[in-house]
C-alpha cells in the first residue's frame, strides 16, 4: 500500500574511524519559527559506507542505529537539501524554506528538487512570497511585469505570449509538467490558468526541447501548484473586486490525513466587460463567466510519493454584436464561446534504492469550445439560433501524456545520468478543422548525464522522437555551469530546437466577423540554435541579500512559423514559414533586500531579424526593441502591512508586414509604461489579509501601432492592451490548524 512521503534521498560519503553502533536522535526544525517538521527523510551513512533511513515522526524527531561519525542528508518539501557530518547522538538540524532561502528552489529541467545557483538552466522563479506581493488576478497580469516577457492581446482568441522576441506555439506552458492545450491561432486564454492554486512559477529563457519536447522552442513557463501545507487544516476563501467590472471568489481547503493529504478547490469569476469610450452593445473587453473546480489526493511513503489530480473549467464569453436598426425592427448578432477544460493526471515518484528512482507523469486534457451565433431581437428582448452553419462551430481537443525518468542522483558521485521516454498524443474534431477530424503524435526517447568535476557541473543531452507528421532530428543540448564560490553561477550552453506545425496551424479553418484564419498543411517543422552565456552573484551580508545578474543569448531559427494576410480584401490569413529568423537578447538585473525594504530592477535589449527584411533596402536588417522593469515591496513589521510597486517600460516593438503587392514593410507598436501600486494588512495573524492596489495607473488602453508586429499587413492603428486604470480590493480569510 502507498503512503504519504515526498522524499528523494541524497547521500554523502565519508571517512573517519570506526565506533560501535549506537542510537542518535535527530530532530528536524523550520529555521523561521522552529516548528518540527514531521516525516522530512534522513540518510545516515557511516564509515563502513552502510546507509541507514529516518523517518521524523510528529514531533520532528527519528532514531537511526548507526556508528558516529556519520554523514547525513536532509530532504523535505520546499526546502534545499542540507548535508552535515554529526559526532553526537542527539542533534537539531535547522531547514530553510523555499521563501526565506537566498536562492530560490526549482525544478524544471532537473533530475530532482535543487537550488537555482545549483540549476544546470537559468530558472527564473516567481515563488508565493512574490506572487502574493504583486496580488495579480490573471497570470497575465503576472507575467507581464517580468524582464523579457510581452504580451499581445487577442480579446477572442486570448493572449499571445513572448519570450525574447519568439512568440505563439514557441513557448511551453506546463502544470505541474503537463502541457496546456486549446491554443487558438498560437494564443491561449490566460484568465483560464487559475493563480489560486500556484506555489510558484517557473521560466526558462530558450530551447527546452530535449527535456520537454516541441513546443518550447522560446522558453518555457512550468506553474507549479501548491502540494504541501505546514498545517494539519487550512480553509481560505478569496474575494476579488474591481472597478472595471470583474468579481471573483473562491476557496481552498486542504487536509492532512496521517502520511496523506488531501486538497480542493473551486470558484466563480465573472468580468462584465469593458469598452472606453462606451460604444453602446459592442464592448472590446468581452464580457464572460468562469466557473472552475479541482481536487488532489497525495500520498507518501518512504519510497514514493504520488498526487492524482482532477480538474474542470468552464467559460462562456459573449462577443455582443452592434445594432442594426431599421423602420421596422432593431436587432444585433451575438455570439456566445462555450469552453470547456477537463485535466486528469496521476504524478508519482518511486525511489528504488537510496539514489535510484523512477518519476512518472501521466495525464490526459480535453478542451472543447462552442461558437453559437444568435439574432438578438432588442426590442422583444428575445433570441434565436442563426440557422446556418458558418455562424456555429465547434471543436474539440484531446490530448494524452506519458511521461517517465529513471536517475540516479547522489551527490558525491562525479557522474550522474538520466534516461527517460515522452509519449504527447493530440487528436481533434470539429468544424473548424480540415475534414474535421485530425491528430498529431510525437514519441521521444531521451537521455542526460550530469558530470561534476571541483566547481563545473556538465550536462550533455540528447532527444530522438518520432513525428506523425515530420521527420524529428536528433536534438542535442550541452549545458555547463561554473561556481568559482558559494555566491557566482556562471553558466553557458547550447541546445538545439525542434518545433513541429500544430494541429491549429496545419488544419485550422477559423472563420467568424473577427477573423478569417486558415491551415497551411504544406508548413515546414522548425529548426533552431540556440546559444547562452549568463553570470548571477548572489550574497548575503548579514541582513541583506545582494543579487546582480546578466545574460546574452543568440536564437537562429530556420522556417520559423507565423500568420500572413495574403489577401487585403478578404481580410484572409494563413499561415507560412519565414526561412531564416535570429534573436539576440541580453539582460541585466540587479536586486537588494534589507528587511524591512526590498529593491529589484532589470534592463534588455532585443534584436530580431527577419530574412523578410532583405527583400526590401529601406528595411532595417535588425530591429531592435529595449525593456527596464522596477519592483520595490516595503514591510511595516508593527502594523503588519507590506507595499508593493511595479513599473514596467517597454520600449517601441518593430516588426515585418506585407503590403497588397507583398512587399515588406517595417511595422511598429509603441512604446508604453504599466504601474502597478498595492497595500496589503495582515489581520489576526494573517488569518485575515486585506489588498487595496491600483493596476494600470498610467491609464494605458489601447497602444499605437502601423500594422500587427509580424508578418501582416493590416494597418490597425492601435493594438488592445487594457481595460485601462482601475482600483481593486482583495479580501482573504484563511482558517488553520497547526
Amino acid at each position: 500500500m502507498l503512503s504519504f512521503r515526498i522524499a528523494i534521498i541524497l547521500s554523502l560519503l565519508t571517512a573517519g574511524s570506526k565506533s560501535f553502533a549506537q542510537s542518535i536522535q535527530i530532530k528536524i526544525e523550520d529555521s523561521k519559527n522552529k516548528t518540527p517538521l514531521s516525516s522530512a527523510v534522513v540518510l545516515a551513512e557511516n564509515s563502513d559506507k552502510k546507509q541507514f533511513v529516518g523517518i521524523t515522526g510528529e514531533d520532528g524527531t527519528c532514531t537511526i542505529d548507526v556508528s558516529l561519525p556519520c554523514f547525513v542528508t536532509v530532504q523535505y518539501l520546499g526546502y534545499p537539501d542540507v548535508h552535515t557530518q554529526l559526532h553526537s547522538s542527539d542533534t537539531t538540524i535547522i531547514l530553510t524554506s523555499l521563501e526565506n532561502s537566498l536562492n530560490e528552489v526549482v525544478i524544471t529541467g532537473e533530475y530532482n528538487i535543487n537550488t537555482s545557483d545549483k540549476s544546470v538552466y537559468n530558472v527564473r522563479v516567481l515563488d508565493s512570497k512574490q506572487i502574493e506581493a504583486k496580488q495579480s488576478s490573471t497570470l497575465a497580469d503576472l507575467l507581464n511585469t517580468q524582464l523579457n516577457i510581452r504580451l499581445n492581446q487577442d480579446n477572442i482568441l486570448g493572449t499571445g505570449i513572448s519570450i525574447n522576441g519568439l512568440s505563439g506555439q514557441n513557448v511551453k506552458i506546463l502544470i505541474d509538467g503537463v502541457p496546456v492545450i486549446g491554443r487558438e491561432n498560437g494564443n491561449i486564454n490566460l484568465s483560464q490558468i487559475l493563480l489560486n492554486d500556484v506555489e510558484r512559477i517557473e521560466i526558462i529563457e530558450g530551447p527546452a526541447s530535449v527535456m520537454y519536447g516541441t513546443d518550447a522552442i522560446g522558453g518555457l513557463i512550468n506553474i507549479i501548484t501548491k502540494q504541501n501545507s505546514p498545517s494539519k487544516v487550512e480553509l481560505t476563501l478569496n474575494s476579488l473586486y474591481e472597478t472595471d467590472g470583474r468579481y471573483n471568489i473562491d476557496g481552498n481547503a486542504f487536509f492532512k490525513m496521517g502520511t496523506d493529504h488531501f486538497s480542493a478547490n473551486g470558484g466563480r469569476y465573472f468580468f462584465d466587460g469593458f469598452s472606453n469610450p462606451d460604444t453602446g452593445r459592442w464592448q472590446e473587453w468581452k464580457p464572460y463567466e468562469q466557473h472552475f473546480l479541482g481536487v488532489e489526493y497525495g500520498l507518501k511513503s518512504q519510497h514514493t510519493d504520488a498526487q492524482f489530480k482532477l480538474k474542470y473549467f468552464h467559460e462562456t464569453t459573449q462577443n455582443k454584436g452592434v445594432a442594426i436598426l431599421t423602420p421596422y425592427e432593431a436587432y444585433a448578432f451575438d455570439e456566445y464561446y462555450l469552453t470547456d477544460r477537463y485535466d486528469a493526471s496521476w504524478i508519482q515518484s518511486v525511489r528504488l534504492t537510496r539514489n535510484l528512482k523512477i518519476d512518472f507523469t501521466n495525464a490526459y486534457s480535453n478542451y472543447s469550445r462552442i461558437r453559437n451565433t444568435y439574432r438578438k431581437d432588442l426590442v422583444a428582448l428575445t433570441q434565436e439560433l442563426v440557422p446556418l452553419s458558418s455562424m456555429q462551430d465547434s471543436s474539440l481537443f484531446q490530448q494524452f501524456v506519458f511521461r517517465g525518468n529513471f536517475s540516479r542522483i547522489l551527490p558525491v558521485k562525479k557522474i550522474n545520468f538520466m534516461f527517460g521516454y515522452d509519449v504527447n498524443l493530440e487528436n481533434g474534431r470539429g468544424e473548424k478543422l480540415l475534414d474535421e477530424k485530425q491528430s498529431l503524435n510525437d514519441y521521444a526517447l531521451f537521455m542526460s548525464a550530469q558530470l561534476k568535476l571541483n566547481r563545473f557541473t556538465l550536462r550533455p543531452s540528447l532527444r530522438g522522437g518520432f513525428n506523425s507528421r515530420y521527420d524529428e532530428p536528433l536534438i542535442p543540448a550541452f549545458n555547463l555551469v561554473f561556481n568559482p564560490d558559494d555566491s557566482w553561477a556562471i553558466r553557458t550552453g547550447y541546445s538545439r530546437g525542434f518545433r513541429a506545425p500544430s494541429l491549429k496551424e496545419l488544419d485550422l479553418l477559423f472563420v467568424d466577423v473577427n477573423h478569417n484564419i486558415h491551415g497551411n498543411p504544406d508548413l515546414k517543422a522548425e529548426d533552431s540554435h540556440h546559444f547562452v552565456f549568463s553570470a548571477d552573484y548572489n550574497q548575503r551580508i548579514e541582513k541583506s541579500i545582494v543579487h546582480l545578474g546578466s545574460s546574452l543569448s543568440f536564437n537562429s531559427i530556420h522556417n520559423v512559423i507565423t500568420l500572413a494576410q495574403t489577401d487585403a480584401s478578404s481580410n484572409f490569413y494563413t499561415y507560412i514559414n519565414i526561412d531564416k529568423y535570429r534573436t539576440i537578447s541580453g539582460a541585466l538585473e540587479i536586486s537588494y533586500g534589507y528587511q524591512p525594504f526590498s529593491f529589484g530592477s532589470g534592463f534588455s535589449l532585443t534584436a530580431l531579424y527577419n530574412s523578410l527584411s532583405e527583400t526590401n533596402d529601406k528595411v532595417p536588417i535588425f530591429s531592435y526593441s529595449p525593456e527596464w522593469n522596477l519592483n520595490t515591496t516595503f514591510e511595516w513589521k508593527k502594523l503588519n502591512a507590506m507595499m508593493n510597486i511595479q513599473l514596467k517600460v517597454t520600449g517601441t516593438t518593430f516588426g515585418y508586414a506585407l503590403d497588397d503587392s507583398s512587399n515588406v514593410y517595417q511595422t511598429q507598436i509603441a512604446s508604453y509604461s504599466m504601474l502597478d501600486a498595492n497595500i496589503t494588512k495582515n489581520i489576526l495573524k494573517k488569518r485575515i489579509i486585506a489588498t487595496l492596489g491600483g493596476k494600470n495607473l498610467l491609464n494605458v488602453q489601447d497602444i499605437k501601432s502601423t500594422g500587427v508586429a509580424g508578418v501582416h499587413s493590416a494597418d490597425t492603428g492601435s493594438i488592445p492592451n487594457s481595460t485601462g486604470r482601475f482600483i481593486y480590493i482583495n479580501l482573504a480569510l484563511k482558517i488553520f490548524k497547526q
